[in-house]
């Protein structure tokens, strides 16, 4: 529902008091809901004309670690690499395995070197590999992410569910 609410105050109202103009002080109009929603939705037509394609964001799927026991599933490391290679290496392992149909991933990103006193996640793969995942290059191709369980690489490593070409 869209509400409105204007309030007309000109300097010739605001030295009159109240009583002499109540009714001129506030004006509220509320359009009904189907007017606003055809705007919008008129709105929406034009921009996904503009668009050539429509790319949904990766989701955050807590639950992916369950569909990793019943399938097959790829792993990639990405120790020693800097941040630039272990970025390309990611787009290259990822647009071949999509064209082979294959779902289901591992990226072991690894937790960074610590020294004593730092943070426990200061891995500088790990920290940019959300942001990676919000590029269109990587959401052409990933459907959903999620933090690995202990068994397959923990907190230093990511499921990866990529979306099926048809």
């Amino acid at each position: 529902m869209s509400h409105k609410i204007k309030f007309n105050l000109n300097k010739q109202q605001s030295k009159k008091s109240l009583e002499e103009l109540p009714n001129d002080k506030i004006s509220i109009s509320i359009s009904s809901f189907s007017e606003s929603k055809n705007k919008s939705e008129n709105i929406d037509k034009k921009n996904t004309k503009e668009k050539k394609i429509l790319v949904k964001p990766v989701l955050l799927d807590n639950n992916l670690y369950k569909q990793f026991k019943n399938h097959q599933f790829s792993k990639i490391d990405l120790h020693g690499l800097t941040v630039d290679q272990a970025h390309n290496k990611l787009i290259e392992y990822f647009s071949i395995n999509y064209k082979r149909k294959n779902l289901f991933h591992i990226v072991v990103t690894g937790l960074g070197n610590k020294k004593n006193g730092e943070e426990f996640f200061t891995g500088k793969i790990r920290r940019q590999f959300p942001f990676w995942l919000d590029t269109e290059k990587f959401q052409f191709m990933i459907k959903s992410y999620s933090p690995c369980k202990i068994q397959h690489g923990g907190l230093g490593a990511f499921y990866i569910k990529l979306r099926s070409t048809e």
